[in-house]
């Protein structure tokens, strides 16, 4: 057999399997999957293929239409996607899967503890106390006025900011007279609230204005035609008790006006929100030194 007839026979064939390798090729599309990071898991149409690696790619010969692909790798967001493979052709695709977001925290809810009241011993509840709103505080204070025990009543009131600061007003007056001489005193009142929201909190509170301190006698004459004054149910500034005057006696009254500042520190106990117990001790600072003098007091807040 010559060289040329062996070549024909062996030729034939090749061209053949050659021919039909590439009809088959035209019958199917190419897809090119390089993934980062590497080791990344690669399903198509939910089969699972291996390959890309470092450097490498992945080829699937698929046929031509749709193809569902998922790309995904522990810590990082997951591709999918839908990718048209078309026959005889070589379609190319690049993944890099971003570090998925961390988890939000677990929410945990919070359970307040039970409401048992300030009546048990070691009780603690919180107060909400942090709304704007008004307040009012009748008062009655006990102190030392010419030397004797003075009891002064009144009242304060006025707005809180923020269940912390409150801004208003107040005013006093002495109800026993002593030694025949009674005050009377108001002004602006400022209170700061630095443990708002206890069980058993503390106040600063403080009034700043002016007062009149008045001398409440008797006038009259005496039967010898002299003068007495006298305090109600005394005796005379000549310390004798003045006799029947001719003529009914009638008051009279000195006034002497003063500056004050009366500022006090307060113990607080809450009975729910909008009810407070205090009670204070101060200094009573005016412009006549002899009313000067610490204080002590006992008030009822109602509202914020």
């Amino acid at each position: 057999m010559s060289l040329f007839r062996a070549v024909r026979l062996l030729a034939g064939p090749l061209l053949v399997a050659l021919s039909a390798s590439a009809a088959a090729a035209q019958q199917f599309g190419t897809l090119t999957i390089q993934a980062r990071p590497p080791g990344a898991e690669v399903l198509i149409d939910g089969e699972h293929w291996t390959g890309s690696g470092e450097t490498g790619t992945l080829q699937v010969q698929l046929a031509p239409g749709s193809h569902h692909v998922e790309v995904r790798a522990p810590g990082r967001q997951p591709y999918v996607s839908d990718i048209t493979v078309r026959a005889g052709e070589t379609t190319p695709l690049n993944v890099s899967l971003p570090e998925a977001a961390p988890p939000p925290p677990a929410f945990t809810p919070r359970v307040p503890p039970p409401a048992t009241g300030p009546s048990q011993p070691g009780s603690v509840y919180e107060v909400s106390n942090g709304e704007d709103g008004a307040v009012f505080a009748p008062d009655v204070k006990f102190t030392e006025i010419n030397h004797e025990f003075a009891t002064l009543v009144g009242a304060y009131g006025g707005y809180v900011f923020a269940g912390q600061l409150m801004f208003g007003g107040g005013g006093y007056w002495q109800a026993n007279s002593t030694n025949g001489f009674r005050i009377a005193y108001g002004g602006p009142v400022v209170e700061w609230r630095p443990l708002r929201g206890r069980t058993i909190g503390f106040n600063l509170h403080a009034l700043v204005g002016g007062g009149t301190g008045y001398s409440d006698y008797y006038y009259g004459y005496y039967g010898n035609g002299g003068v007495y004054v006298a305090p109600r149910n005394g005796n005379g500034r000549d310390g004798r008790v003045p006799p029947p005057a001719y003529g009914y006696p009638y008051p009279y009254h000195d006034y002497d006006a003063f500056f004050i500042a009366d500022p006090e520190a307060q113990l607080v106990i809450h009975f729910g929100s909008n009810v407070r117990l205090q009670g204070s001790v101060g200094y009573r600072a005016t412009s006549t030194s002899s009313l000067n003098g610490v204080t002590g007091g006992i008030s009822v807040q109602i509202g914020k």
